[in-house]
């Protein structure tokens, strides 16, 4: 009961965390014109002046190692579940992938406004690798029933 617990209240956490980077997102983004942000905010941040390549290679360095105790706390939890081998590599590896094509996004989008789609799908994309994680051990630990040996 103690792990499960651990483990619930750390998954949450996570989640929480990740939520509250979502709004600081959005809210980041209001004082470019409008209430929730979109492909145009996101562009405008990152392209021409918006920020110069020595503010990207810092804010990829700070996110790609605060995120990787992210992803492998999540990861590691969701390794434990029941799923098979397979499906257990693809999610835990998935955000990895999805936050370097997030930030591969960035550089791009520096240069033309059109790839801020990567980023999005980039960020939406780990994000949802995330919330899957998360949910599907949760719903383990909690409401899966065990099965007989």
């Amino acid at each position: 009961m103690e792990l499960k617990a651990l483990t619930t209240a750390t998954l949450l956490f996570v989640g929480m965390a990740v939520l509250m980077a979502l709004i600081y997102l959005d809210a980041s983004h209001q004082d470019l014109g409008s209430m929730w942000i979109g492909p145009a905010n996101i562009a405008a941040t990152y392209y021409g002046p918006g920020v110069s390549y020595t503010t990207l290679v810092s804010l990829a360095h700070i996110h790609m190692l605060g995120l990787t105790s992210v992803f492998f706390i999540i990861g590691f939890i969701f390794v434990h579940s029941s799923v098979s081998p397979a499906w257990k590599a693809f999610w835990s590896v998935l955000p990895y992938v999805a936050f370097l094509i997030d930030v591969s996004g960035w550089f791009l989008t520096k240069n033309n406004p059109a790839f801020v789609y990567v980023v999005i799908g980039g960020g939406g994309l780990f994000v949802l690798s995330l919330v899957v994680m998360i949910l599907y051990s949760l719903y383990e630990i909690w409401l899966k029933r065990p099965t007989a040996a």
